[in-house]
């Protein structure tokens, strides 16, 4: 049968729960497990149920990418991913397509040599991420008016002191909380923390974090860090079960909590932004970084004509779609990754059939008329073109 079982990768970053993956493929640990990896990539690539790496299946027959084998150089350029935060992750932001291949090659000499880069790769990194548990996020920066009124409200010492001064766009915002003094960014995070402790407002409203809950994660977490503002900077947006968002790879996010499906690039260029113990390089990241105020939109769907629902996302390098419980008669248009999220799908080719379970996902080659039989719910990864 052309449709194979994969078998995931799983990180264990510290900022990851310790229940949700286990929930889903089993073996708890007792350890934050934070991403579950579906895809080639060379940090955490797929297998097949015996053995085979997924690039090596898809390089040696060429119907997996059909008409696009050539397109991608035999690669499979997406990452399918399931995220479980259970704390705030870095701020950062991902290049564009020429944005990562001029940052490849302009450090190449680095790589050589073993020292500290930016790239990891070539390739672009937007992603999308459905909500599989309610999902609280930062993305984008606010309006820079609201943004110096809230903290001028929150802290009225350290902001005429130390802030007011470089406040005028919120580029002249990010960088100079970054080029602060020590000191003055000891006496900011200590008044912040005084006045979130006074106030009498909630931290948590029983789905989702409030700024004031992001902020006191963020000092906990990162102490010392002037990112601890940022829940004040950027636009908080939180999702409900089934819906999600799109980023665009100039802008600044971090995840804070919830449990989702994310879908992206096959990319790991993450150039950090803040909240973090590891390397920034800010004149990258000015380099690269949206500093424009925006008002994110969750993704519209709409039903497609085998009746799964399409997440609108603005790319045509992928495409992310759900399917609830039911039978679908499908012809598939290019390679997609198949995972189940909840109870089963079986899926008949002819006369051979193949079921997975929860937690489980299956690779379905171009171009293949297939039947898929839904008890619970599966997302559904596409490949796209190049943009």
């Amino acid at each position: 049968m052309k449709i194979k079982k994969i078998i995931g990768t799983v990180k264990d970053y510290a900022w990851g729960n310790k229940d949700f993956i286990p929930s889903l493929i089993g073996g708890y640990t007792g350890k934050p497990q934070a991403e579950l990896w579906f895809g080639t990539h060379a940090l955490g690539e797929s297998k097949t149920e015996d053995g085979e790496p997924l690039s090596a299946l898809i390089r040696e027959d060429k119907s997996y990418l059909g008409e696009g084998y050539g397109m991608f150089s035999g690669e499979l350029p997406i990452l399918l991913k399931i995220l479980a935060i259970e704390k705030p992750l870095s701020l950062q932001c991902h290049p564009t397509r020429l944005q990562a291949q001029e940052g490849w090659k302009r450090e190449e000499g680095l790589r050589k040599e073993g020292k500290e880069h930016n790239y990891q790769d070539p390739n672009p990194k937007a992603e999308i991420i459905a909500a599989l548990s309610p999902i609280t996020a930062m993305c984008g920066f606010r309006d820079p008016e609201v943004v110096n009124a809230d903290l001028a409200a929150l802290i009225p010492t350290g902001y005429a002191r130390a802030i007011r001064n470089f406040s005028s766009s919120v580029k002249d915002l990010y960088l100079g909380l970054y080029a602060l003094s020590a000191e003055d960014r000891k006496m900011i995070l200590e008044e912040l923390e005084a006045s979130l402790r006074a106030d009498k407002g909630e931290s948590w409203n029983g789905l989702f974090l409030t700024r004031k809950g992001i902020a006191l994660e963020c000092l906990e977490e990162y102490p010392g860090d002037i990112g601890a503002l940022f829940p004040y900077l950027m636009n908080v947006i939180t999702l409900q079960i089934g819906e999600a968002l799109f980023l665009e790879p100039d802008t600044l996010h971090a995840y804070v909590f919830g449990n989702g499906v994310e879908l992206m690039n096959a990319s790991d260029n993450v150039l950090r932004g803040g909240l973090t113990k590891k390397r920034m390089d800010l004149a990258e990241l000015e380099r690269i970084m949206s500093f424009d105020s925006i008002d994110p939109e969750k993704v519209r769907t709409e039903k497609d004509g085998f009746g799964r629902t399409v997440y609108l996302a603005p790319t045509g390098e992928f495409r992310l779609l759900s399917a609830g419980a039911g039978n679908y008669a499908m012809r598939s248009g290019r390679l997609s990754l198949v995972l189940a999220t909840e109870g089963s799908v079986r899926f008949s080719e002819g006369s051979e059939s193949l079921t997975i379970g929860k937690g489980e996902c299956a690779v379905v080659p171009s171009s293949l008329e297939y039947s898929m039989n839904v008890q619970g719910r599966v997302y559904i990864a596409e490949c796209g073109t190049l943009s």
